[in-house]
């Protein structure tokens, strides 16, 4: 298996680090009780039975906008 020129780099990479996030929160989210579910989707708006899709949807944005952005400081200043 090839991989990435900088895949010792691979911490520092945004994506993985959004994609620790989402993790984190796909974790947690079953160890809260249902009140406090309700309260934070009442909080950013979001109806229950939206939940699902609307997740799906804010993660594959932000894992696309993490993966796309540029990291300069990932590349040496030599292969710029």
């Amino acid at each position: 298996m090839k991989l990435i020129d900088n895949a010792k780099q691979w911490w520092r990479m945004l994506v993985i680090q959004v994609a620790a996030v989402w993790a984190a929160v796909i974790t947690v989210w079953p160890l809260l009780t249902e009140a406090q579910r309700t309260d934070m989707l009442a909080l950013i708006g979001i109806p229950p039975e939206w939940l699902g899709g609307v997740t799906a949807a804010v993660m594959f944005l932000t894992l696309v906008a993490a993966r796309i952005k540029a990291q300069p400081a990932l590349h040496p200043k030599d292969e710029q």
